[in-house]
């Protein structure tokens, strides 16, 4: 490689990384199904012919260590498939550590190759396994594989059988940053349009009967096509299946699950739902948190299971599907439960909840208690958990994505927690309407219905100030009030009183409850593009972010769940004052 210039080599070694790492996943997600699937011909030779691929490459590039380590894997998986060798769970063992190795080297700021001593302590293991001797790497106790359970837990992956039936795609490896700018400009085309679909009526009255003003119609039509079909594309180059986050999962399922003794399957399914690459990454650690949570918590031990007439081995699921324009993950277990009682009684202790309130909450509600911060009803705090600290990190986690976290348990019966998150983080459509002063947008599928109101509509229900619908109350949300408006403009709250006995409600859903938010008028619907707020609104989380419309004017895109809580959280702290919220 001495003919090579350095911006050659860095590109050689680039594209190595990139393709060598996607070679490393799909070997460990063979691998893992492998254990369980013993006679799956085809992710046998999947990761025979991963290992071949990565020796020959890392031998271009004078990496002797990845050379050694791959070609010692692909002599195995040699063995394994003309029956010479056995596969069990110290071979898998064995060749993930030796994985790991050579995904640590290439997976840096710089591609390096396997330090030398590491190279041959994995070249060592891996010929015991050739010559049919159990392997044991320095960095695992004998112990830690003589106490694992007898039946090892599995990782069943539903997709993994049809992968080899979809057809071959070509790529083309470009930055997602260069994706990203392309959706910017796109979105710049968007607000062009506006402006020129708004010139439309104004020419036409301007050159009444001229056929260029029909011309100019009708070009502005199709250009406004081709514009929103160029917007599609970007956002479907954004877009990835979410099989890339469910696969990370069953390795540290299975490492978990023999660490606490329990038998665990671990069963995927929707693996090809796709949705923006930007939340593809931000999902990892807080899916993580629940799966572990369900093998610490949740799911109890083979003997417990026994006594409460369950199969011994744990199920765990993950199932994603599309809703629209949002994507929905369900994380579920069949283990102990969430006991309502418990959970009560550790919200009293922590002052979150009076012993009034918890008597009169509904069992099925109290799971939702666990979402408060500090909240635990784990009888152990391990390293993973029963601090009180997660499930309450996992919701705003969610949240920060634009979601909802929601939660059903039964005891004895399981738990399952439902995400739900929009599809893309770019765009959305949205409802424009105004409200005091200022130009508002909220998402268009949150949007459940909208009502003309009068004052008699608006009551005070504990403190809360609620909108008769019907034959329910719902609680209102003043934006004006909420977004500290009034302190901006020098005034006070009653600054923001409707004179008028009529305005516009619109009702919102989400995840399993409803509210109102009072407008002054209403714009209509219409795309918009998200962008990031400025310095003057960073720091107010009930805002998702602001847009431009064709005619220059900025418009602020609220987060609906996180408008809700801060009217509440704000209406709380005036010590239920009325004054600040008269109509």
């Amino acid at each position: 490689m001495d003919d090579l210039s350095k911006e050659e080599l860095d590109q050689l070694l680039e594209v190595f990384r990139d393709q060598s790492l996607q070679i490393l996943e799909e070997m460990g997600h063979d691998l893992l199904a492998l254990e369980s699937r013993h006679d799956d011909a085809e992710a046998m030779t999947r990761s025979r012919r991963g290992a071949h691929t990565l020796k020959g490459d890392s031998a271009c590039i004078d990496l002797e260590g990845v050379t050694q380590i791959t070609h010692k894997i692909e002599d195995v998986l040699d063995a394994v498939i003309v029956g010479q060798i056995a596969f069990d769970r110290n071979s898998v063992d064995v060749i993930l550590e030796s994985l790991d190795a050579v995904k640590a080297a290439i997976d840096g700021a710089e591609v390096r190759d396997v330090p030398a001593d590491t190279a041959k302590e994995m070249v060592e293991a891996l010929a015991a396994i050739h010559n049919g001797v159990e392997a044991r790497l320095s960095t695992r106790s004998a112990s830690e594989k003589t106490n694992a359970p007898r039946h090892e837990p599995q990782a069943s992956i539903s997709e993994a059988s049809q992968t080899t039936n979809k057809p071959r795609r070509d790529y083309v490896r470009v930055e997602a940053a260069k994706v990203d700018a392309l959706l910017n400009l796109a979105g710049e085309m968007v607000i062009a349009r506006s402006v020129i679909s708004q010139l439309g009526p104004e020419i036409e009255m301007a050159l009444p009967r001229n056929e260029m003003v029909g011309r100019f119609s009708s070009a502005s039509t199709h250009m406004g096509k081709l514009i929103a079909e160029l917007q599609k594309s970007v956002l479907k180059m954004r877009m990835v299946t979410i099989d890339h986050v469910f696969r990370r999962f069953a390795r540290p399922m299975r490492e978990l699950a023999a660490e606490r003794g329990k038998e665990v399957e671990l069963q995927i399914s929707g693996g090809e739902t796709e949705l923006d690459r930007a939340l593809v990454d931000l999902l990892y650690e807080p899916l993580l948190h629940l799966l572990r949570n369900a093998i610490d918590h949740g799911l109890e031990t083979g003997e417990d299971r026994r006594l409460a007439n369950k199969p011994a081995v744990g199920r765990i699921g993950m199932r994603a599907y599309h809703e629209g324009n949002y994507v929905v993950i369900e994380v579920s277990d069949d283990g102990r439960g969430i006991d309502p009682d418990a959970v009560k009684e550790k919200a009293i202790e922590s002052g979150a909840l009076s012993r009034q309130d918890a008597a009169r909450m509904p069992d099925e509600d109290a799971a939702d208690l666990i979402f408060l911060e500090g909240l635990s009803t784990a009888g152990t705090i391990t390293q993973l958990s029963g601090r009180g600290i997660g499930a309450a990190a996992v919701k705003a986690a969610i949240e920060q994505l634009r979601g909802s976290v929601a939660v059903k348990s039964e005891v004895g019966g399981g738990t399952c927690f439902t995400l739900r998150m929009p599809l893309t983080l770019a765009i959305i459509r949205a409802l424009l309407f105004k409200a005091a002063g200022q130009l508002f947008a909220l998402p268009l599928l949150a949007v459940s219905e909208i009502t003309r109101a009068e004052r008699s509509d608006i009551v005070f229900l504990d403190g809360i100030e609620n909108y008769r619908l019907r034959d329910r109350f719902v609680s209102l949300v003043r934006p004006g009030v909420v977004l500290s408006f009034d302190r901006r403009k020098g005034g006070s709250g009653a600054a923001f009183r409707h004179e008028a006995n009529h305005f516009f409600v619109v009702i919102l859903a989400t995840a399993d409850k409803k509210y109102a938010v009072i407008a002054d008028e209403l714009i209509g619907e219409q795309e918009l593009v998200i962008k990031p707020l400025d310095s003057h609104w960073v720091q107010n989380d009930a805002l998702a972010g602001a847009s431009v419309l064709g005619d220059g004017r900025v418009v602020l895109i609220m987060d609906a769940e996180m408008v809700f809580r801060k009217a509440v959280k704000h209406e709380r702290a005036k010590g239920n004052s009325r004054e600040a919220y008269a109509v």
